[in-house]
């Protein structure tokens, strides 16, 4: 799934040095190699509320194409920064919903290669994905006070690894390199006189 990654975020990213992409690819192989499973979540929650955290129970809110509000109610992935949540008032969540509703190609979305959606391969997560297109925002001490009395409980925490996977897929669904027809409009903006 890695190596298939890396292909993908370089063909939306091209600026990755190809020496970069290369040395990724090669521990990659020696994980395989050695038989080593890659692992995406420490083994327990982090001690504080952190970026990349699955919590549970959180209310997402959408308008349908009739112009309706629906909601519906998920486990949740914290995209707010670290420094944000100790900072600021309202968490960013994104949903996080079961695999087998997924409408569309699951192999794509294993490997990461749908821009959108984030797939963790790891125990607790293999049968979930990460949705970006459902997104809330919430106060953040109603989320810690309903975690402290356990009406919402922290699932699981991004290790390393992981935490790199969700910024790189942040950054390719939202800030990827725009069609070449949008940058020159926006250039020829620029250079209005």
């Amino acid at each position: 799934m890695l190596k298939e990654f890396i292909d993908f975020v370089d063909s939306v990213l091209p600026n990755v040095p190809q020496n970069t992409k290369d040395a990724a690819k090669y521990a990659i192989d020696q994980f395989e190699k050695d038989g080593e499973c890659i692992r995406y979540l420490t083994l327990s929650p982090l001690r504080e509320l952190s970026q990349g955290d699955v919590i549970s129970n959180i209310p997402f809110y959408y308008i349908n194409r009739d112009g309706y509000s629906n909601t519906f109610v998920a486990d949740a992935m914290v995209i707010s920064t670290s420094c944000h949540i100790d900072q600021r008032n309202k968490l960013v969540l994104a949903a996080v919903l079961p695999i087998n509703g997924f409408i569309g190609n699951v192999e794509e979305l294993k490997n990461n290669r749908i821009y959108n959606y984030m797939y963790i391969p790891t125990i607790g997560m293999e049968d979930k994905y990460i949705c970006f297109d459902y997104m809330t925002s919430i106060n953040k001490d109603l989320i810690l006070e309903n975690i402290k009395n356990g009406k919402i409980h922290r699932n699981a925490s991004l290790n390393q690894i992981g935490y790199y996977l969700l910024i790189i897929k942040l950054t390719v669904n939202f800030m990827r390199k725009e069609d070449s027809g949008t940058l020159e409009e926006r250039n020829n903006d620029f250079n209005y006189k």
